[in-house]
């Protein structure tokens, strides 16, 4: 058995932008053990917001491959180069095509440790470059240790697609507790900027402007929910390529003046803790939602759609309401319901919150994390010594040309 003072691991993803994946590598990246972890985090493309949390962290080193476009398979050699050199001793990779790069530098380096992340529970509706990729990169996945989903939907998805039950493990989310502390005249503030009155019910949701997240069936319900509360408010907190048809849409249903898009934010605790009911109203992709976990962490209730993950989380009339995918109908009728009742709402808000800190926190993501990689290390023959032997190493020197911080962002659409 070979004894490591530290473990080099290589976290991999296609950028750093605002997303729900993009943000629980950062989570893992920060809060790793540094005096057993060495941590590399590798982009494909640099100069997304997210990088500035990582940005000189003590024990993190942050690279991008500078990838030219979704043609560009050159960044492989580098990255092949890049796990030799820094004697990697596990590399976990998110999202296609990370996760193609990752592993397929992996098996060329003899990275000894090899975990596949899974992020969604269900994929009803995908275009042909990102089918391609999942295709190459579930045959990749048995040269992989393990294959981890951050929900029970998200194992069965991985399963379904031929991969074996017992290389599968589950890994929830976690979200940091500075996400979820917010100060009462915060919200305040931020309600009287947006030109929300302090008694008009708000109705909120946090996510990407794409299709999985279904914005069309949000607003027709907004509308339904509107005739029978005239004084109700929408909340959009996100951004994404469907921002102008949906404003179009929003106006074309009456609610131009009720709806604010409030774009990209960096902190999203005081728009979610503005919400009266915070609502998601995914049809496609959904494994364990961030944003869910949040609105469960400030103690709102919560109406989201039945599909993939979510249902891990709000269980029916317990810590939340549960609707069908692509019913405005049904989504205005639990929206109504928890507005009219008070005492219902405070009651799934409350349990919601507890289910939250019993298990949702991003100490217990990180620790299990952890465990995941010492057990695969160990299957190898390596063991982590005790964090009282710690030695220091020098940090990472960055000598291959493509490897650079900053540039162009990304270009839009699936890889």
């Amino acid at each position: 058995m070979v004894s490591l003072d530290r473990a080099n691991v290589l976290l991999m993803i296609d950028d750093l932008c605002l997303g729900g994946a993009e943000r629980q590598l950062v989570e893992l990246a920060r809060g790793m053990d540094k005096q057993r972890f060495r941590v590399l985090v590798a982009t494909l493309y640099p100069g997304q917001p997210l990088e500035r949390e990582l940005e000189g962290r003590v024990g993190i080193s942050l690279l991008s491959l500078n990838r030219k476009g979704k043609f560009d398979f050159g960044i492989l050699l580098p990255l092949v180069r890049l796990l030799r050199r820094e004697r990697v001793h596990v590399i976990q990779p998110f999202l296609s095509p990370a996760t193609f790069f990752g592993l397929t530098a992996a098996i060329l380096a003899r990275v000894p440790v090899r975990v596949v992340t899974e992020r969604s529970g269900v994929r009803r509706d995908t275009k042909l470059g990102e089918n391609v990729y999942r295709f190459v990169e579930d045959r990749l996945t048995r040269f992989a240790d393990v294959a981890v989903a951050n929900s029970e939907s998200g194992r069965d998805f991985l399963v379904s697609r031929g991969i074996g039950a017992a290389k599968t493990r589950v890994i929830y989310n976690g979200v940091n507790s500075e996400r979820v502390t917010v100060d009462g005249a915060e919200v305040a503030a931020l309600r009287a900027g947006l030109g929300i009155a302090a008694s008009a019910p708000v109705i909120g949701i946090v996510a990407s402007l794409t299709a999985p997240k279904d914005y069309p069936t949000f607003l027709r319900s907004a509308r339904i929910v509107q005739e029978s509360l005239p004084s109700a408010r929408f909340l959009v907190v996100g951004d994404g390529p469907l921002r102008r048809d949906l404003e179009a849409m929003a106006a074309q249903l009456g609610l131009a003046e009720s709806v604010v898009f409030a774009g990209h934010q960096m902190r999203v605790a005081p728009f979610i803790s503005s919400f009266d009911v915070a609502v998601l109203s995914s049809c496609d992709y959904e494994g364990c939602s961030n944003y869910l976990l949040e609105a469960m962490g400030l103690g709102r209730p919560v109406v989201a759609t039945d599909i993939g993950g979510n249902r891990e989380l709000v269980r029916p009339g317990q810590t939340g309401l549960l609707v069908p995918p692509g019913d405005p109908g049904a989504l205005a009728a639990a929206v109504i319901t928890l507005l009219g009742d008070r005492a219902l709402a405070s009651r799934l808000a409350e349990a919601a919150r507890a289910r939250f800190l019993a298990g949702f926190s991003v100490t217990t993501m990180v620790r299990q994390y952890e465990q995941l990689y010492e057990e695969l290390l160990q299957r190898k023959g390596m063991r982590l010594a005790p964090p009282d032997s710690h030695i220091d190493r020098p940090g990472i020197a960055l000598d291959e040309a493509q490897l650079v911080v900053g540039g162009s962002a990304r270009e839009e659409g699936i890889e």
